[in-house]
């Protein structure tokens, strides 16, 4: 019990910050505290568990295999602590947090933007920070806290996240309008016969579920182009003879672009919001997913 008495959270909260940064300066920045605080709570952690916790390597610290062990039972300590001061019924317009989404630019302006614009009206101290959700290792950035949910196609996720599916994804091809195309046969030659623009959701593939589906007949398309970001496309095609496949719920009626059905079948998939296990339980966090499911219903 003394050592339990003895024990500073903010203790716990530098150990985690360290761990999560493993460089004294941008803790301290994370945690609003100067560098000699961070350092002098650094040397407490270090008296009080009686091991060195990190060691210098490199341009950062590298954490001794104590610190490691204590990781997640400190995250863990910390996020049931967070649960805790929350009051058991919260008022929403009362909510004073910033919630963190990470999604591509089309899941922003699909389903991003309405959440926020309703989220203003019904909690209006709460801010939504928008973050790129390309390259990034999802699970790791969801577990550290630097966001709260991500938005992303379910087979894009590992089974140890929580998640909730949103609308299954359709597939169809994008032309411009008056593309020479549409005064042709629509038909598998006519397809196969178009060169390509893909959105890569890793960037640099020229292949995917279209590809796919073609390959299952024995056929193949011509992709030319491979970029990140499904809101280049109507750019791309109003100025070129391509055609696209994607989801039909990328595509906006300003993007002027004609629509066709793929003649051949393409497996969509079902969109998804994922969080962890830390937030799991957190009412406030509840309250802003189901918001954010509800809105991407529509």
């Amino acid at each position: 019990m003394d050592n339990l008495n003895n024990l500073d959270l903010n203790l716990l909260k530098a150990l985690n910050a360290l761990l999560q940064e493993r460089n004294v300066t941008r803790a301290a920045e994370r945690l609003a505290l100067t560098q000699p605080a961070v350092s002098a709570m650094l040397n407490r952690l270090r008296h009080r568990f009686n091991d060195p916790l990190f060691v210098r390597a490199g341009h950062g610290m590298m954490p001794t295999d104590r610190a490691l062990a204590l990781a997640a039972p400190v995250r863990r300590i910390l996020d049931d602590i967070a649960v805790l001061v929350q009051p058991a019924e919260f008022n929403p317009a009362e909510l004073d947090l910033t919630f963190k989404i990470a999604a591509t630019t089309n899941g922003v302006r699909n389903t991003g933007i309405p959440f926020a614009l309703q989220l203003r009206t019904l909690a209006p101290k709460v801010k939504t920070a928008f973050v790129s959700i390309h390259g990034q290792d999802i699970p790791a950035m969801l577990e550290k806290g630097e966001w709260d949910v991500a938005i992303t196609g379910e087979n894009n996720l590992p089974e140890r996240l929580h998640y909730r599916r949103c609308n299954r994804q359709r597939y169809v091809c994008a032309v411009r309008e008056n593309h020479p195309v549409l005064q042709r046969p629509w038909n598998l030659d006519t397809f196969c016969a178009l060169d390509f623009v893909l959105v890569s959701y890793h960037g640099g593939q020229f292949a995917g579920a279209t590809d796919e589906a073609l390959a299952k007949l024995g056929r193949r398309r011509n992709v030319v182009l491979s970029v990140t970001d499904f809101l280049l496309i109507p750019e791309i095609l109003q100025q070129s003879d391509w055609a696209t496949v994607l989801p039909e719920a990328m595509l906006q009626q300003s993007d002027r672009l004609q629509v066709l059905e793929p003649p051949l079948p393409i497996e969509g998939y079902h969109k998804a919001i994922a969080w962890h296990e830390r937030s799991h339980h957190n009412p406030a966090q509840q309250w802003l997913r189901q918001l954010l499911w509800q809105v991407s219903q529509r």
